[in-house]
């Protein structure tokens, strides 16, 4: 069954809206470099939470009741991650040199396909999973917020 989904952002707004059938159906507040990043998507609230400095970890918990949930491995220097939900692992990769296209898949193929353009975009989902959904956002605000740190440090 496929789901879509549209999102979009604005200049200079760290907040994803998630629209289905033209009604906001979820959020996700960018980074901004906080270490608790709250997403909603259908009623299920999430929180992605940045812990330690040196060796971080990137967890995903339950906003209800702060239990764990999943966590997120990142290979920054290939743009990848590693996505462990409920001893279910996932994979995170993007499509094109641009980083326009991503996908979040598993041992059987592609689950969750994105795209974007200039502050919007399309999420094609062949799963309900809100978690991996809201995660696969999450994890390309991650890159882009690494690759703006980067590219202001040169």
């Amino acid at each position: 069954m496929e789901i879509q989904f549209t999102w979009k952002t604005k200049l200079f707004r760290i907040k994803y809206e998630i629209i289905q059938n033209e009604n906001i159906v979820g959020t996700l507040k960018g980074s901004g470099w906080k270490r608790k990043l709250p997403g909603e998507l259908k009623g299920r609230k999430i929180l992605f939470v940045t812990k330690g400095f040196f060796k971080v970890k990137n967890l995903i918990k339950s906003a209800e009741d702060d239990s764990l949930i999943g966590e997120i491995s990142f290979n920054t220097w290939k743009s990848k991650a590693v996505i462990t939900v409920q001893d279910k692992v996932y994979y995170f990769q993007f499509d094109n040199f641009f980083h326009t296209k991503w996908n979040i898949s598993n041992e059987n193929g592609s689950l969750i396909k994105y795209n974007s353009r200039f502050r919007k975009g399309e999420i094609i989902s062949y799963t309900a999973d809100e978690v991996l959904i809201l995660t696969g956002l999450y994890i390309r605000d991650f890159f882009r917020q690494r690759a703006s740190a980067a590219a202001a440090a040169s």
